[in-house]
């Protein structure tokens, strides 16, 4: 009986409390692993077994040292060659401007004043000029020798001479050239008769034979040369006022800032038509250098 009671199952003590069913089972977290010598020298710098990246870390310092190439100083010399140059601009402008105005202020006052006008009648009545012409009314008042010495200077003067050379080293100028050339300054209706003309300097000798006239090459003798002092015009009838130049100051004209002045005045009439002068008249006149 005793045995019995010593086997007999004991009872489980009354104050241990079951486990809760319900309560989620605490889950551990995993024991880190603890990395190992190796493996942290890879982490700090790099694994040995892995290549290189050298060119994107050469790129990489480059890309470090260009932020202090560009140094502050240069944006200003750059600034500075650019200001410099529009400064120059502006005064270049400035100079061309001016220039224009002078050349309109010219070319205006050109204008107003006919220069190129004036220019050719004084072309025009060069001949005439050079030949100290007596006043006339009309054509037919003209003595025949000056109308030829008008026509010979005018063939000398404004005309091509290369085709009446000669061999002798003078010029030989047919009589039909002369009467157009007598005609070009006084007129178509102008008639003339040749014979020899002209003066000890500058003689003009006739060929009745052969018709022609013979001349010197180089003409070296002038009287006068024209200057227009001023110039009207009424229906294509030019009245203009003539000043002759004698031959020295015509021949420094303009140098040294030398004054010309025009030993005597004379009225010429020229009449403009369809592109053609023609000298109407030659007369005296009261204009004097004290009315300029």
């Amino acid at each position: 009986m005793a045995k019995k009671k010593r086997n007999a199952p004991q009872k489980a003590p009354q104050n241990i409390i079951p486990p809760d069913e319900t309560k989620a089972p605490e889950t551990k977290e995993p024991a880190k692993e603890v990395p190992q010598s190796g493996k942290i020298i890879d982490q700090l710098f790099g694994s040995l077994e892995s290549e290189p990246d050298i060119e994107n870390d050469i790129a990489s310092l480059g890309g470090e040292e260009e932020a202090p190439a560009e140094e502050a100083p240069a944006k200003p010399r750059k600034n500075g060659f650019f200001f410099g140059f529009a400064v120059f601009i502006i005064v270049m402008a400035i100079v061309g401007c001016v220039s224009t105005v002078r050349f309109v202020a010219d070319l205006t006052s050109s204008l107003l004043d006919n220069t190129s006008l004036k220019n050719e009648f004084a072309q025009f009545i060069f001949p005439v000029v050079v030949n100290d012409i007596a006043p006339f009314d009309e054509a037919s008042e003209i003595p025949n020798s000056t109308k030829i010495t008008c026509a010979i200077w005018n063939i000398l003067v404004n005309k091509d001479v290369t085709p009446y050379e000669n061999d002798l080293g003078g010029l030989t100028i047919p009589e039909y050239d002369v009467t157009a050339s007598c005609k070009e300054i006084f007129g178509s209706s102008v008639s003339i008769e040749h014979q020899t003309a002209g003066t000890a300097e500058n003689k003009f000798s006739y060929d009745e034979s052969n018709h022609v006239y013979s001349a010197a090459k180089n003409t070296r003798y002038l009287t006068y040369s024209p200057t227009i002092v001023s110039m009207t015009e009424s229906s294509g009838t030019y009245t203009l006022i003539v000043g002759y130049l004698p031959p020295t100051l015509a021949s420094v004209s303009g140098i040294n800032g030398m004054e010309v002045v025009p030993e005597k005045y004379m009225e010429y009439t020229i009449n403009r038509w369809d592109g053609k002068d023609t000298l109407m008249s030659v007369k005296f006149t009261d204009y004097s250098a004290d009315d300029q």
